[in-house]
């Protein structure tokens, strides 16, 4: 069942328990070099405000396939990525726009390619786009 999100300009539909029930799952094949071991641990430290950006489409914060770091800059690692979401974008959706929560800049787009997407994750998809930074709290040597 679809829910109607309004975030800034987009008007988002998603289905947040079969999304939900996507990030349950194991997903084999997360990275696990240690700039992104740093991610899953670190993006659970972030405030309820941030984190429930994330947990309103069902997604599971720490599970994220498609992640980069793209450098640190005072202090902290610069991540960028892709949440998978079940839903659909209606036409005319915004192609550039970024919206802010907190230090968190998102926004939402088309699947360009299913490379990063789970086995068996449901259509129609649509993707929560992320830029953030965040600090190193691995017990070991920051990368």
């Amino acid at each position: 069942m679809f829910t109607i999100f309004q975030i800034g300009p987009w008007i988002i539909e998603a289905d947040v328990t079969e999304t939900k029930k996507q990030y349950e799952k194991a997903w084999p094949g997360l990275c696990e070099c240690g700039n992104c071991r740093n991610f899953y641990e670190a993006i659970n430290h972030l405030s309820a405000e941030i984190t429930a950006l994330f947990k309103q489409f069902g997604i599971n914060p720490s599970l994220c396939n498609d992640l980069g770091e793209c450098g640190k800059e005072n202090g902290l690692h610069h991540y960028i990525g892709s949440y998978p979401i079940v839903g659909r974008l209606p036409e005319g959706h915004p192609k550039f726009h970024v919206e802010r929560a907190g230090d968190v800049r998102f926004s939402f787009s088309l699947p360009h390619t299913k490379f990063f997407i789970p086995d068996g994750f449901p259509e129609p998809i649509i993707h929560l786009d992320f830029s953030l930074e965040l600090p190193w709290v691995l017990a070991e040597k920051d990368e």
